[in-house]
């Protein structure tokens, strides 16, 4: 029964249909139909358009390729047109062999040094420009960065230094001349023509000063420019050759100057207290350290000891009617440091003032400014000083090593030490009334002599230093007595250069620590008798390891110059003799013909001495390849080398086989 009843359904629909088609708008699901319309189902013999498809064609003929389809990384190409890279070979993480000039020789002696004593003449410098007469000088030259060389913003061990000395002819002058050439950067006119300098960041502006004296013995501190920075008001005790230390006496970030008995603010040269030192010693400079360890720095000068505010600690009842030097050095095995004081004896003093020993050297007591080295290479250091007409050495403990002769009737010359030849043992280094010679620190031989040096011998002494930043180390002295070499004359080896050396030499009371490579005054400064035990003299450990980074691309991958992609692949090691940290930044340039175009930088991860680190691979846009191709270095951020590295020319590494116009 359930079919018969679908009839009447069937009947009343095609009725439906019937009315539907019969009226005057003809309209099928609401299109017109129009008086030529086809079922969209008949084929009237034109051919239908064909759908768009992404394949870099005008499927449909409407003049758009690819319309419809994403270009999600927007490089004007559609994302199924896109290629891919490769995958690079980027390089695998790996050890290298580490470069041995970039060791360092923290620890021990230098590169030995093949025909140590075959010596040439770098450069002299008779005299300031403004005045031929000042030839002569009886102050150590001192050595230091004055300027910004390399224009990175700071200045610091990276730049060029300079060699500071007081000259003198009918008037007195601080000279600044340029360490490599000899050529005059600056003088100031009107300075003591006895007195000493210094190098040092004295107000902690970043900006290294020089501090001497004016004509009536004030002290003075000069701009790194040679601008007079401020005078101040009063003489030291003692006006007499007068010498001047630096230090940052209490660790408050603003250090002291230290003129004979009177502290200064190295800010603005007033007085912050003068200590009890008397004037029956008047050759003399103070020593200043930390030597109990305390936090704060003790004076010692004119046999006593003095707390960083001035008050007095002990005093050793010893005197000095002629020179009197205090050396600050290590002589047992406990962190604290020991005083030596030499004056009429040799006597050496714990550091709260107890007695250790005391000795007479017996040579007139007329003792010059004492160098503190290892001079035989047994690993403890020894006590080297002229006195009148002899150059003693002694042990630590007072026991004596050598005595020389040599020709200073003043007895106020002083003595340097470094490891000339790269044996690990240090030589002497002296300069006396007619020659310059270089003592072997084990005997007292005469290893080499320059005669072509005359001086009136005052508290000079030779001073070394890096001073043309060619990895090797030169010697400085001074002259007088109208000298036709002139006031001052640097020397260097006449072969493959002396071992290294730190580029500067800052104060008279030289110990390392006390005074750092960018001229600033430590506030707590590291303690040089526990790492170096040495006093107006510089080890090779003072040349510490550096690091070297090279960089090579190892891949390139250039699908297309207009669309991309493009990656590249860089591997970046360390040849150097030290560690770097994370944080430094590789650069990719484009290579246009003129200056390279900066292009990216990412930033490199810890990379250890002799490590080469894996492959980075860094994507690059379509318009980062110049028409040359591209370039990479490493230690590079906006253009400025961060590192100091040993070898600065291999930074980079360039690729020119893709041409992208």
């Amino acid at each position: 029964m359930r079919p018969l009843l679908l009839w009447p359904v069937v009947l009343l629909a095609t009725a439906c249909i019937e009315n539907s088609l019969s009226t005057g708008d003809k309209t099928v699901n609401g299109f017109d139909s129009g008086t030529d319309w086809v079922p969209p189902d008949t084929d009237t013999g034109e051919e239908v358009p064909p759908e768009e498809v992404c394949d870099g064609e005008d499927n449909d003929g409407d003049g758009d390729i690819d319309e419809g389809f994403p270009d999600s990384d927007n490089n004007g190409r559609v994302d199924c047109l896109d290629e891919e890279c490769e995958a690079l070979e980027a390089g695998d993480a790996g050890l290298i062999t580490v470069v041995e000039e970039c060791v360092g020789t923290e620890g021990g002696g230098g590169t030995v040094v093949t025909d140590p004593w075959s010596v040439r003449t770098k450069w002299t410098f008779s005299a300031p420009s403004s005045d031929a007469s000042a030839s002569n000088s009886y102050a150590q030259p001192v050595i230091g960065n004055l300027d910004d060389d390399n224009g990175d913003g700071v200045i610091d061990e990276n730049d060029s230094p300079e060699v500071v000395i007081c000259a003198f002819g009918s008037q007195g002058y601080i000279v600044a001349i340029d360490g490599a050439t000899g050529t005059e950067k600056w003088s100031y006119r009107g300075t003591s023509t006895t007195a000493a300098v210094l190098i040092a960041d004295i107000d902690s502006d970043g900006y290294p000063d020089v501090v001497g004296y004016d004509s009536g013995a004030r002290p003075i501190a000069l701009e790194g420019d040679g601008t007079l920075k401020w005078s101040a008001s009063r003489s030291p005790t003692s006006t007499s050759y007068p010498l001047v230390s630096v230090a940052d006496l209490d660790g408050d970030g603003n250090p002291e100057i230290i003129a004979d008995d009177l502290v200064l603010n190295g800010e603005d040269g007033s007085v912050e207290f003068s200590i009890g030192a008397t004037a029956s010693n008047p050759y003399r400079i103070a020593a200043v350290a930390d030597v109990d360890l305390d936090g704060d720095q003790e004076i010692f000068i004119g046999g006593n000891a003095y707390d960083s505010d001035g008050s007095i600690l002990w005093s050793t009842g010893e005197v000095g009617t002629y020179g009197f030097w205090p050396v600050v050095l290590q002589a047992d095995a406990d962190p604290e440091a020991e005083i030596a004081f030499i004056g009429r004896n040799y006597s050496l003093w714990d550091d709260d003032g107890s007695e250790i020993t005391t000795v007479s050297y017996g040579t007139q007591s007329q003792p010059g400014p004492p160098c503190v080295g290892d001079f035989d290479g047994d690993g403890e250091s020894e006590v080297a000083w002229p006195s009148y007409q002899t150059l003693v050495m002694y042990e630590i403990d007072g026991s004596a090593v050598w005595s020389v002769p040599i020709n200073d009737t003043s007895g106020l010359a002083g003595c340097s030490g470094w490891d000339v030849d790269g044996d690990g043992a240090l030589e002497v280094l002296f300069a006396d009334q007619d020659s310059f010679t270089i003592f072997d620190g084990k005997t007292g031989a005469v290893n080499y002599a320059d005669t072509q040096h005359t001086s009136g011998t005052v508290f000079e002494y030779p001073t070394i230093a890096d001073m043309d930043d060619d990895g090797h180390a030169e010697i400085a002295f001074v002259s007088n007595y109208g000298a036709p070499w002139g006031v001052l004359k640097v020397i260097e080896h006449d072969g493959g250069g002396w071992p290294a050396a730190g580029n500067t030499w800052a104060v008279h009371d030289f110990a390392i620590t006390n005074v750092l490579a960018d001229g600033s005054v430590p506030a707590s400064p590291e303690p040089f008798w526990t790492k170096y035990n040495v006093y107006r003299a510089r080890v090779a450990a003072d040349d510490p390891a550096t690091p070297d980074l090279v960089v090579s691309i190892t891949d390139v991958c250039v699908m297309s110059c207009e669309y991309g992609p493009i990656a590249i692949a860089v591997q970046v090691a360390n040849q150097g003799g030290s560690d770097i940290e994370a944080g430094v930044k590789l650069s990719v340039y484009a290579e246009d013909g003129g200056s390279p175009r900066y292009v990216t930088s990412i930033t490199l991860p810890a990379i250890a001495t002799g490590e080469r680190i894996a492959g980075i691979e860094i994507e690059l846009e379509p318009g980062d390849v110049g028409i040359y191709g591209f370039s990479v270095t490493v230690d590079d951020e906006n253009g400025v080398a961060t590192l100091n590295e040993c070898d600065e020319t291999n930074n980079t590494d360039a690729y020119s086989d893709i041409y992208c116009e």
